[in-house]
Protein backbone atom coordinates (compact mmCIF):
# COMPACT_ATOMS: atom_id res chain seq x y z
CA UNK A 1 0.00 0.00 0.00
CA UNK A 2 1.37 3.41 -0.96
CA UNK A 3 1.87 5.67 2.06
CA UNK A 4 1.98 9.42 2.75
CA UNK A 5 2.76 11.70 5.67
CA UNK A 6 0.50 13.89 7.78
CA UNK A 7 2.34 16.43 9.93
CA UNK A 8 1.27 17.16 13.49
CA UNK A 9 3.09 20.32 14.56
CA UNK A 10 1.85 20.32 18.16
CA UNK A 11 3.58 16.98 18.83
CA UNK A 12 6.43 17.58 16.35
CA UNK A 13 5.73 14.29 14.63
CA UNK A 14 4.39 12.75 11.42
CA UNK A 15 1.59 10.24 11.05
CA UNK A 16 1.99 7.68 8.29
CA UNK A 17 -1.26 7.26 6.37
CA UNK A 18 -2.27 5.54 3.15
CA UNK A 19 -2.27 7.45 -0.11
CA UNK A 20 -6.04 6.84 -0.26
CA UNK A 21 -6.55 8.65 3.04
CA UNK A 22 -4.17 11.40 1.96
CA UNK A 23 -6.24 11.96 -1.19
CA UNK A 24 -9.44 11.84 0.86
CA UNK A 25 -8.16 14.58 3.17
CA UNK A 26 -6.66 16.59 0.32
CA UNK A 27 -10.03 16.58 -1.43
CA UNK A 28 -11.60 18.07 1.68
CA UNK A 29 -8.72 20.54 2.16
CA UNK A 30 -9.20 21.95 -1.36
CA UNK A 31 -13.03 21.97 -1.25
CA UNK A 32 -15.36 24.89 -0.60
CA UNK A 33 -16.30 23.30 2.74
CA UNK A 34 -12.80 23.83 4.13
CA UNK A 35 -12.09 26.97 6.12
CA UNK A 36 -9.60 27.78 8.84
CA UNK A 37 -10.86 28.24 12.38
CA UNK A 38 -9.50 29.19 15.77
CA UNK A 39 -8.47 26.74 18.42
CA UNK A 40 -10.50 27.38 21.54
CA UNK A 41 -8.68 25.54 24.31
CA UNK A 42 -8.09 28.63 26.43
CA UNK A 43 -9.77 32.05 26.57
CA UNK A 44 -8.27 34.49 29.08
CA UNK A 45 -10.05 37.57 30.42
CA UNK A 46 -8.15 40.84 29.97
CA UNK A 47 -9.40 43.92 31.91
CA UNK A 48 -9.23 46.76 29.41
CA UNK A 49 -8.62 49.37 32.11
CA UNK A 50 -5.12 47.92 32.71
CA UNK A 51 -2.84 48.85 29.75
CA UNK A 52 0.14 46.72 30.91
CA UNK A 53 -1.69 43.55 29.86
CA UNK A 54 -2.05 44.79 26.28
CA UNK A 55 1.72 45.12 25.93
CA UNK A 56 2.33 41.58 27.19
CA UNK A 57 -0.20 40.16 24.75
CA UNK A 58 1.20 42.12 21.83
CA UNK A 59 4.65 40.69 22.61
CA UNK A 60 3.25 37.16 22.52
CA UNK A 61 4.08 36.58 26.20
CA UNK A 62 0.68 35.01 26.95
CA UNK A 63 0.01 31.84 24.95
CA UNK A 64 -3.80 31.76 25.01
CA UNK A 65 -5.92 30.70 22.05
CA UNK A 66 -8.19 33.67 22.65
CA UNK A 67 -8.31 36.94 24.56
CA UNK A 68 -11.55 38.24 26.05
CA UNK A 69 -11.20 42.00 26.16
CA UNK A 70 -13.36 42.67 29.17
CA UNK A 71 -15.70 45.63 29.52
CA UNK A 72 -17.84 43.94 32.18
CA UNK A 73 -17.18 42.48 35.64
CA UNK A 74 -13.40 42.97 35.88
CA UNK A 75 -13.73 46.72 35.18
CA UNK A 76 -15.00 49.06 37.96
CA UNK A 77 -17.99 51.19 37.00
CA UNK A 78 -16.03 54.43 37.17
CA UNK A 79 -13.46 53.07 34.68
CA UNK A 80 -15.81 51.67 32.02
CA UNK A 81 -15.10 54.65 29.77
CA UNK A 82 -11.34 54.01 30.03
CA UNK A 83 -11.87 50.38 29.02
CA UNK A 84 -13.95 51.35 25.98
CA UNK A 85 -11.30 53.83 24.86
CA UNK A 86 -8.64 51.12 25.17
CA UNK A 87 -10.41 49.06 22.50
CA UNK A 88 -8.93 51.40 19.91
CA UNK A 89 -5.40 50.42 21.00
CA UNK A 90 -5.57 46.64 20.89
CA UNK A 91 -2.21 45.07 19.99
CA UNK A 92 -1.66 43.31 16.70
CA UNK A 93 -2.61 39.66 17.01
CA UNK A 94 0.33 37.52 18.18
CA UNK A 95 -0.44 34.66 15.79
CA UNK A 96 -3.70 32.97 14.93
CA UNK A 97 -5.63 33.91 18.08
CA UNK A 98 -9.25 34.91 18.62
CA UNK A 99 -10.06 38.44 19.73
CA UNK A 100 -13.25 38.48 21.77
CA UNK A 101 -14.96 41.19 23.81
CA UNK A 102 -17.28 40.76 26.80
CA UNK A 103 -19.90 43.48 26.96
CA UNK A 104 -22.19 44.84 29.67
CA UNK A 105 -25.73 43.54 29.26
CA UNK A 106 -27.02 44.66 32.65
CA UNK A 107 -28.17 48.19 31.81
CA UNK A 108 -29.33 49.69 28.49
CA UNK A 109 -27.01 52.68 28.91
CA UNK A 110 -23.83 50.63 29.36
CA UNK A 111 -24.88 48.24 26.60
CA UNK A 112 -25.42 51.07 24.10
CA UNK A 113 -22.02 52.57 24.88
CA UNK A 114 -20.34 49.17 24.50
CA UNK A 115 -21.99 48.51 21.14
CA UNK A 116 -20.87 51.92 19.87
CA UNK A 117 -17.30 51.21 21.01
CA UNK A 118 -16.94 47.73 19.52
CA UNK A 119 -18.43 48.86 16.20
CA UNK A 120 -15.18 50.77 15.57
CA UNK A 121 -12.90 47.75 16.17
CA UNK A 122 -12.27 44.54 14.26
CA UNK A 123 -13.18 41.68 16.59
CA UNK A 124 -13.75 38.00 15.91
CA UNK A 125 -16.38 37.26 18.53
CA UNK A 126 -18.47 38.69 21.35
CA UNK A 127 -19.20 37.21 24.78
CA UNK A 128 -22.78 37.84 25.90
CA UNK A 129 -22.86 37.39 29.70
CA UNK A 130 -25.83 36.21 31.73
CA UNK A 131 -27.79 34.96 28.71
CA UNK A 132 -31.37 34.37 29.77
CA UNK A 133 -33.60 34.37 26.67
CA UNK A 134 -33.38 33.54 22.99
CA UNK A 135 -35.22 36.74 22.08
CA UNK A 136 -32.67 38.90 23.88
CA UNK A 137 -29.74 37.02 22.35
CA UNK A 138 -31.18 37.46 18.86
CA UNK A 139 -31.74 41.16 19.51
CA UNK A 140 -28.14 41.64 20.59
CA UNK A 141 -26.77 39.70 17.62
CA UNK A 142 -28.75 41.91 15.23
CA UNK A 143 -27.60 45.07 16.99
CA UNK A 144 -23.92 44.10 17.08
CA UNK A 145 -23.69 42.27 13.76
CA UNK A 146 -24.12 38.76 12.42
CA UNK A 147 -20.59 38.76 10.99
CA UNK A 148 -19.16 37.91 14.41
CA UNK A 149 -19.26 34.69 16.41
CA UNK A 150 -21.06 34.72 19.77
CA UNK A 151 -20.35 33.02 23.07
CA UNK A 152 -23.33 33.04 25.43
CA UNK A 153 -22.52 32.47 29.09
CA UNK A 154 -25.09 30.66 31.23
CA UNK A 155 -24.77 32.25 34.66
CA UNK A 156 -28.28 32.24 36.18
CA UNK A 157 -31.03 29.72 36.84
CA UNK A 158 -33.24 31.59 34.39
CA UNK A 159 -30.60 31.17 31.70
CA UNK A 160 -30.17 27.50 32.48
CA UNK A 161 -33.92 26.99 32.20
CA UNK A 162 -33.91 28.69 28.76
CA UNK A 163 -30.73 27.05 27.49
CA UNK A 164 -32.35 25.00 24.72
CA UNK A 165 -34.08 28.08 23.26
CA UNK A 166 -30.85 30.08 23.52
CA UNK A 167 -28.78 27.38 21.81
CA UNK A 168 -31.32 27.09 19.00
CA UNK A 169 -30.66 30.67 17.81
CA UNK A 170 -26.87 30.33 17.74
CA UNK A 171 -24.84 29.36 14.67
CA UNK A 172 -23.75 25.67 14.61
CA UNK A 173 -20.03 25.14 14.23
CA UNK A 174 -19.24 28.76 15.04
CA UNK A 175 -20.91 30.00 18.23
CA UNK A 176 -20.50 28.66 21.76
CA UNK A 177 -22.02 28.23 25.20
CA UNK A 178 -20.13 28.91 28.41
CA UNK A 179 -20.68 28.47 32.13
CA UNK A 180 -20.25 31.15 34.79
CA UNK A 181 -20.06 29.55 38.23
CA UNK A 182 -19.43 32.81 40.08
CA UNK A 183 -22.66 34.55 39.16
CA UNK A 184 -24.53 31.26 39.36
CA UNK A 185 -23.36 30.97 42.99
CA UNK A 186 -24.72 34.44 43.70
CA UNK A 187 -28.02 33.66 41.97
CA UNK A 188 -28.43 30.51 44.07
CA UNK A 189 -27.20 32.08 47.30
CA UNK A 190 -24.49 29.47 47.87
CA UNK A 191 -20.74 29.50 48.42
CA UNK A 192 -18.54 29.79 45.34
CA UNK A 193 -16.76 26.46 45.30
CA UNK A 194 -14.91 24.41 42.70
CA UNK A 195 -17.02 23.22 39.80
CA UNK A 196 -15.67 19.69 40.34
CA UNK A 197 -16.50 19.71 44.04
CA UNK A 198 -20.06 21.01 43.67
CA UNK A 199 -22.64 18.44 42.63
CA UNK A 200 -25.04 21.09 41.30
CA UNK A 201 -22.34 22.74 39.20
CA UNK A 202 -21.35 19.39 37.73
CA UNK A 203 -24.97 18.78 36.80
CA UNK A 204 -25.18 22.22 35.20
CA UNK A 205 -22.02 21.54 33.19
CA UNK A 206 -23.66 18.33 31.97
CA UNK A 207 -26.84 20.16 30.93
CA UNK A 208 -24.86 22.78 29.03
CA UNK A 209 -22.75 20.04 27.41
CA UNK A 210 -25.72 18.01 26.20
CA UNK A 211 -27.43 21.10 24.81
CA UNK A 212 -24.30 22.36 23.11
CA UNK A 213 -23.60 18.98 21.52
CA UNK A 214 -27.16 18.79 20.25
CA UNK A 215 -26.77 22.12 18.42
CA UNK A 216 -23.11 21.62 17.40
CA UNK A 217 -21.81 24.50 19.51
CA UNK A 218 -18.41 24.89 21.15
CA UNK A 219 -18.36 24.64 24.95
CA UNK A 220 -16.39 26.69 27.49
CA UNK A 221 -15.85 25.58 31.06
CA UNK A 222 -15.81 28.46 33.55
CA UNK A 223 -13.02 30.18 35.48
CA UNK A 224 -11.62 28.06 38.30
CA UNK A 225 -12.45 29.18 41.85
CA UNK A 226 -8.79 28.49 42.68
CA UNK A 227 -7.51 30.79 39.95
CA UNK A 228 -3.93 30.82 41.31
CA UNK A 229 -3.62 27.04 41.27
CA UNK A 230 -2.42 25.58 37.93
CA UNK A 231 -2.85 21.98 39.05
CA UNK A 232 -6.45 22.52 40.07
CA UNK A 233 -7.14 24.06 36.67
CA UNK A 234 -5.84 20.79 35.22
CA UNK A 235 -8.22 18.74 37.37
CA UNK A 236 -11.24 20.83 36.36
CA UNK A 237 -10.17 20.77 32.70
CA UNK A 238 -9.80 16.99 32.68
CA UNK A 239 -13.34 16.61 33.98
CA UNK A 240 -14.97 18.97 31.46
CA UNK A 241 -12.80 17.82 28.54
CA UNK A 242 -12.58 14.05 28.94
CA UNK A 243 -15.96 13.34 30.52
CA UNK A 244 -18.16 16.02 28.92
CA UNK A 245 -16.44 16.94 25.67
CA UNK A 246 -15.92 20.64 26.36
CA UNK A 247 -13.89 22.62 23.83
CA UNK A 248 -11.91 24.73 26.29
CA UNK A 249 -11.82 26.67 29.53
CA UNK A 250 -11.91 30.34 30.50
CA UNK A 251 -9.36 31.73 32.92
CA UNK A 252 -8.01 34.91 34.50
CA UNK A 253 -4.49 33.84 35.51
CA UNK A 254 -1.83 33.08 32.85
CA UNK A 255 -0.27 30.55 35.25
CA UNK A 256 -3.12 28.19 34.38
CA UNK A 257 -2.61 28.39 30.61
CA UNK A 258 -0.12 25.52 30.26
CA UNK A 259 -2.22 22.81 31.95
CA UNK A 260 -5.43 23.99 30.30
CA UNK A 261 -3.88 24.01 26.83
CA UNK A 262 -2.30 20.61 27.46
CA UNK A 263 -5.57 18.98 28.53
CA UNK A 264 -7.64 20.42 25.69
CA UNK A 265 -5.05 19.61 23.02
CA UNK A 266 -6.25 16.49 21.13
CA UNK A 267 -4.32 13.49 22.42
CA UNK A 268 -1.79 11.94 20.05
CA UNK A 269 -3.11 8.42 20.66
CA UNK A 270 -6.66 9.45 19.75
CA UNK A 271 -5.52 11.19 16.57
CA UNK A 272 -3.65 8.03 15.55
CA UNK A 273 -6.69 5.86 16.30
CA UNK A 274 -9.00 8.08 14.26
CA UNK A 275 -6.60 8.11 11.31
CA UNK A 276 -6.39 4.31 11.49
CA UNK A 277 -10.20 4.13 11.51
CA UNK A 278 -10.42 6.26 8.38
CA UNK A 279 -7.71 4.19 6.69
CA UNK A 280 -9.57 0.95 7.42
CA UNK A 281 -12.86 2.17 5.99
CA UNK A 282 -11.27 3.69 2.90
CA UNK A 283 -9.36 0.48 2.24
CA UNK A 284 -12.61 -1.54 2.25
CA UNK A 285 -15.42 0.92 1.40
CA UNK A 286 -18.01 -1.85 0.93
CA UNK A 287 -17.67 -3.00 4.56
CA UNK A 288 -19.34 -1.07 7.39
CA UNK A 289 -17.55 -2.86 10.23
CA UNK A 290 -13.82 -2.98 10.96
CA UNK A 291 -11.49 -3.90 13.77
CA UNK A 292 -8.99 -1.17 14.63
CA UNK A 293 -6.57 -1.76 17.50
CA UNK A 294 -8.62 -4.73 18.74
CA UNK A 295 -11.76 -2.58 18.89
CA UNK A 296 -14.90 -2.85 16.77
CA UNK A 297 -15.49 0.23 14.62
CA UNK A 298 -18.84 0.70 12.92
CA UNK A 299 -20.09 3.43 10.63
CA UNK A 300 -20.67 5.89 13.54
CA UNK A 301 -16.96 5.61 14.37
CA UNK A 302 -16.06 6.40 10.75
CA UNK A 303 -18.33 9.46 10.73
CA UNK A 304 -16.96 10.66 14.07
CA UNK A 305 -13.35 10.19 12.97
CA UNK A 306 -14.01 12.06 9.73
CA UNK A 307 -15.56 14.97 11.61
CA UNK A 308 -12.73 15.16 14.14
CA UNK A 309 -9.85 14.87 11.69
CA UNK A 310 -11.36 17.52 9.41
CA UNK A 311 -11.65 19.81 12.45
CA UNK A 312 -7.99 19.23 13.30
CA UNK A 313 -7.08 20.24 9.76
CA UNK A 314 -9.15 23.43 10.04
CA UNK A 315 -7.50 24.31 13.34
CA UNK A 316 -3.96 23.67 12.09
CA UNK A 317 -3.17 20.74 14.36
CA UNK A 318 -2.66 18.58 11.26
CA UNK A 319 -1.05 19.60 8.01
CA UNK A 320 -0.79 17.73 4.72
CA UNK A 321 2.94 17.20 4.10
Amino acid sequence: MLQSQLTCAVYNTNFTISSALYQHLYQYYTSKQYTTEYRRRSHIFVPLNKPRFLEKIGNGDIAADGFIWDLEDSVPNDQKHIARQALANLPKKPGNVEYNVRINCGTPEELDLDIQAIAKVKLDSVTLPKGESAAEILRLIRLIGEDKAYIVTIETLKGLHAIDEIASVLKPGRDALGFGAGDMSTDMGIERTSICENTLFRQMLCTIAMTGKRYNLDLFDGVSARFNDPEFARIESEFSCYYLGYTGKKLINPKQLAPINEVFTPRKSIIAEQLATLDSFLASPTTNAHVVGNEYKGMPAFKSATKNIEKLLRQGYLELA
